[in-house]
């Protein structure tokens, strides 16, 4: 187990509360923080005693993805292996037994965003918004994020958000039924708090049977099994450091 503070868990009786805590870098995900989160879901996933948990991200971003800065120190061996644990990262949160739910505090940002979209539910401030720089840095999104996205919104909307580079707006999560609500950042803390209690009101066996029986119809994870080969082949092909900085971390 890692002692890095970069994801915080916190529990409150049934509810755990996870933070991404690396504020000065937007949240983005570098290899300690990778390894944290790693452990946190280890922890989740052998607690009983938890029904819910709760994602956020602290300061005014919910998370930049990945950090560019440590990315492009990386070879393509190195990167094809951290790939390949993100992609089994946002599985392993996304099938957790407990309801998961995201509290997107600000903006959220390729892998990042992938990661808030993997939640079974979701709220947002209205400053957040999201964004898929992948493509314009020579590398496809990963962490599972074709499959996550294709599940939520079709491949085909996927498809074009990422070769456009779309902004999603507020107004087009909800539209899209991406979030259940998006409200002032200093109402986001509440909204979610009366999420968690709707929850909790009801039977966490049903909650959790629920999900099991929706991952039938749900991501198709082994249709991106070669993403962490494309995103290693990507950076060994564009050199180190060279990335167009965009809404990602550096």
């Amino acid at each position: 187990m890692t002692t890095d503070e970069s994801v915080r868990l916190d529990r409150d009786g049934r509810v755990a509360r996870v933070t991404l805590h690396r504020p000065h870098r937007r949240n983005s995900f570098d290899l300690a923080m990778l390894a944290r989160f790693e452990d946190v879901l280890h922890e989740l996933g052998r607690d009983d005693g938890t029904d819910v948990v709760v994602l956020t991200g602290a300061g005014t971003a919910f998370c930049a993805g990945t950090d560019l800065r440590e990315l492009a120190t990386l070879d393509a061996a190195t990167t094809t292996a951290v790939q390949r644990r993100t992609a089994e990262l946002v599985e392993r949160w996304y099938r957790l037994d407990q309801t998961t739910v995201t509290l997107f505090n600000g903006p959220a940002i390729g892998s990042g965003a992938v990661l808030g979209l993997a939640a079974d539910l979701r709220v947002a401030s209205d400053t957040c918004h999201l964004t898929f720089p992948e493509v314009t840095f020579g590398i496809p999104l990963t962490w599972s994020g074709m499959a996550i996205l294709a599940d939520l919104v079709g491949a085909d909307r996927a498809k074009r958000w990422l070769l456009l580079e779309e902004r999603i707006e507020p107004s087009d999560l909800l539209r899209h039924d991406l979030v259940t609500a998006c409200v002032p950042p200093d109402g986001l803390a509440a909204a979610g708090e009366r999420l968690v209690e709707r929850l909790l009101a009801t039977s966490p066996v049903a909650r959790s049977m629920t999900k099991r029986t929706a991952r039938l119809a749900g991501p198709r994870f082994d249709a991106v099994a070669t993403d962490s080969y494309l995103a290693g082949l990507g950076v060994a092909l564009r050199g180190a450091g060279d990335y167009r900085i965009g809404g990602g971390a550096r």
